[in-house]
């Protein structure tokens, strides 16, 4: 038997964390007859049991539930395979934010102006959640929207301006609210919500990277670098373009910065 000093220092952990170990129930300290708490090797290779849990990612009630079911029960291997896919999903969300956050420091570190590459871009799945400024489809899609948004960092908020719109002699686009995702990530998607969505084809595209205030992007002349960019190198616009926000200033006043797929053949 160890006292919790010792007990403490052969498992690395404070007297403290000690304690708050026994609130949970993980350890049972026993007591002697003076009242101090004395502690077996075995609660030191409890004590350790529960923190691979914690490595594993279980929180503190989740990994104190696990300690006493056989490591060989369904419902042990069950629960190991679920906080498998927890952690891929959270891995895949990473992911998508670093690739994000990355792209906005990278045109932000650079001069301002324009930018275009091309680029091949998987097809887009999306939940339309307005036409134009009309936003009582929404209500519609509800259940669906709010299925994109728990998935969010691997769905995006865009807007989509219809080929119609850019080709017309209108002074101004009216693009349309969407939520989307690859199309190779549409299996994270409920049937129900799958069978609301709409495709994108997007294949070769002008990426187009530019500044713009929210009244100056629905201007047809700031698209101007865009449309000489398309003639000079010989490109049409085959259909629709998609536009994701990288920043937004919401008072209207500073300049957001967008990246345009824009399809062309």
């Amino acid at each position: 038997m160890y006292k919790i000093n010792v007990f403490a220092a052969m498992t690395g952990l404070s007297q403290s964390s000690v304690r708050f170990y026994e609130r949970q129930k993980l350890l049972t300290a026993h007591r002697d007859e003076n009242g101090y708490r004395s502690f077996t090797p075995e609660d030191a290779f409890r004590s350790n049991s529960f923190r691979v849990l914690l490595q594993y990612g279980f929180s503190v009630n989740e990994a104190v539930a696990m300690l006493d079911i056989a490591q060989n029960s369904t419902d042990f291997v069950q629960t190991l395979t679920q906080k498998k896919e927890d952690l891929q999903y959270e891995a895949d969300l990473l992911k998508y934010r670093l690739f994000k956050i990355n792209s906005a420091l990278s045109f932000l570190n650079h001069e301002q102006g324009s930018e275009f590459s091309l680029v091949d871009m998987p097809d887009q799945i999306y939940i339309r959640v307005s036409y134009g400024r009309d936003f009582t489809v929404s209500v519609e899609n509800k259940q669906a929207i709010a299925e994109f948004y728990k998935l969010l960092s691997i769905t995006s908020c865009v807007r989509i301006v219809k080929k119609g719109d850019f080709d017309n002699d209108s002074p101004t686009v009216d693009p349309s609210y969407m939520l989307t995702l690859n199309e190779n990530e549409s299996y994270r998607l409920s049937k129900e919500t799958f069978l609301k969505t709409e495709r994108l084809n997007l294949g070769k595209c002008i990426r187009y990277k530019r500044r713009a205030t929210r009244l100056e992007s629905v201007q047809k002349e700031t698209f101007a670098d865009l449309t000489e960019y398309l003639k000079s190198h010989g490109y049409q616009l085959r259909g629709d373009m998609m536009l994701f926000p990288s920043f937004l200033n919401l008072d209207g006043k500073g300049s957001d910065i967008e990246t345009l797929y824009v399809p062309v053949g």
